[in-house]
């Protein structure tokens, strides 16, 4: 498993460990954790990390791994947004994308830019 979030609930409901008892210990709110555990938000911060692999009894590292694992790949992100704010047309077009094609839709469209790209 390569996502933090799955990754983390995994492992909290394997240790029988509830949303409340982990917020209580980082000092989260439980939507805030849920909203992680479901890939609504990304992996927190690695001191927030630290406390949730401890409340869960992790010794190994892995959710510390992966949450840097993912941070490492954020350059790619930031240069998207960089790209999306200097391109107005391109970000009208995507968020259009977003609310009216299905998931197949966007997929279909994906890979037809992506020809595109390449038959430059």
């Amino acid at each position: 498993m390569n996502n933090f979030g799955q990754m983390m609930k995994s492992v909290r409901k394997e240790k029988r460990v509830t949303l409340r008892k982990l917020g209580e210990y980082v000092g989260k709110s439980i939507g805030y954790l849920s909203d992680i555990e479901n890939g609504r938000k990304r992996a927190p911060k690695l001191d927030i990390v630290l406390k949730i692999e401890e409340c869960l009894g992790i010794v190994d590292g892995t959710l510390i791994n992966l949450a840097a694992k993912m941070r490492r790949s954020m350059p790619q992100a930031k240069k998207l947004s960089e790209k999306l704010m200097a391109m107005p047309k391109l970000s009208e077009a995507l968020l259009r994308a977003d609310e009216d094609l299905t998931e197949d839709e966007f997929d279909e469209l994906m890979k037809f830019l992506e020809k595109q790209k390449s038959g430059r």
